[in-house]
């Protein structure tokens, strides 16, 4: 078992959310530190339930249930309020007592207008920040690789960790333009004395070993699985040379909790992304190699069957989460860029030089994508009645003419 710090008592936000569930497992397996979590709740009972629902998702079998009970600390408290909404003794008493901060939430809606975005992931961070400063405390702030905005396009186009501002724009964009005012508010709070780490996060898949992901307790990061499943139900997809970049969230968690206990860190920015980076038509084949049927058609024709309502399933017109939101971006974008430049165009090279060279000395490593890591995903996907297996993917989706 790898140890990580000395921690003695930390801070979370977004524990409830897909990489802070994994990030309190590994906590609770790799350090002796008490927890204490952010949430939204009416009480202590039903905050610890919502915590606990999630952790179970990492830990089916409960083995960590006596150190969940003995060192998680419910908070209930709003991030997007002053001193998180906490009264004044309780905000202080927190401040001298954390010695390390990870602030996961955010809200990853990405139809959403920008003001609405901004009160949890620009304001919440400020909140985060005035926390932080107020004790010295460490923080360790999870971004997105998709700060790179439209340059998310650029063919070509190397995406360093060093860089921020590339000449990128946000239009369509949100999410993306909230998080990079994050790093930078971030940035000026580190002149101010501020210990931070900043990590940008890859496309979040399950975990490597048991496959295990919240799946239907997500909104758009469950988007990546949702995919899989119109894949699998409809028989049907695209050709793209566009990456994806799969990252097990294991490796997201222990990567975050290595980097937030090395002083080394601070100041720097991390690619916590796979750099064993595949296409999405590698990430299909991988598909195929597994035993579904897949046809492959034209990104054009793909749209234009699920715009005109020509896609059939068991005597229905078929749709999903992403097949909703590829036509909503795609309506919202229209010919001045690819179609889907908001969910998954992804041309860009995000570089992991920086953050390989910090895991390599603690031994961490991302896992490749290929039909082992597919395979445990899948597997956990048929077992959770998410999917059918390949042997029962019939009936496939039928094209109208």
């Amino acid at each position: 078992m790898m140890e990580f710090g000395d921690f003695e008592n930390i801070f979370i936000t977004g524990v409830t959310g897909v990489v802070g569930g994994r990030l309190l497992y590994e906590i609770l397996t790799s350090t002796k530190a008490n927890v204490y979590c952010l949430v939204r709740a009416d009480d202590q009972h039903k905050a610890r339930i919502k915590i606990e629902n999630m952790l179970a998702i990492y830990d089916p079998e409960s083995i960590l249930s006596s150190r969940f009970e003995s060192r998680v600390i419910p908070v209930i408290g709003d991030i997007t309020q002053p001193k998180f909404g906490l009264k004044a003794e309780t905000y202080y008493q927190l401040v001298q007592q954390i010695d390390q901060v990870f602030h996961l939430a955010a809200n990853v809606n990405l139809v959403a207008g920008y003001d609405k975005i901004a009160k949890v992931n620009l304001q919440g961070t400020a909140e985060v920040v005035d926390f932080c400063l107020s004790g010295n405390i460490p923080l360790l702030y999870a971004s997105t690789y998709s700060v790179v905005g439209n340059k998310i396009l650029q063919s070509g186009l190397v995406f360093k960790e060093t860089d921020l501002d590339i000449g990128q724009s946000f239009e369509y964009q949100n999410y993306e333009l909230s998080k990079i005012r994050a790093e930078k508010l971030i940035n000026e709070a580190e002149k101010r004395g501020l210990k931070s780490v900043i990590v940008r996060l890859g496309d979040v898949f399950g975990d490597s070993k048991t496959g295990c992901y919240p799946i239907r307790g997500t909104t758009t990061q469950g988007i990546y699985y949702n995919i899989i499943k119109t894949i699998v139900e409809t028989g049907l997809f695209y050709f793209s040379k566009d990456y994806f970049y799969v990252t097990p969230v294991d490796y997201a968690a222990q990567s975050s909790l290595y980097l937030a206990s090395n002083p080394d860190a601070y100041g720097k920015t991390f690619h916590i992304v796979n750099p064993n980076v595949k296409y999405y038509y590698d990430f299909v084949n991988l598909l195929v190699d597994f035993g579904y049927r897949i046809k492959i058609i034209s990104f054009d024709e793909y749209v234009t069957i699920f715009r005109n309502n020509l896609v059939e399933r068991e005597g229905k017109i078929y749709s999903s989460s992403f097949t909703n939101i590829m036509l909503f971006t795609n309506l919202l974008i229209g010919s001045e860029l690819p179609p889907n430049a908001i969910v998954l165009y992804t041309a860009v090279k995000i570089d992991t030089s920086i953050a390989q060279d910090f895991l390599f000395k603690a031994g961490i490593s991302c896992p490749p994508i290929d039909i082992k890591l597919m395979s445990t995903y899948l597997e956990y996907c048929i077992n959770q009645n998410f999917i059918a297996p390949p042997e029962r993917q019939y009936p496939l989706a039928t094209i109208k003419n």
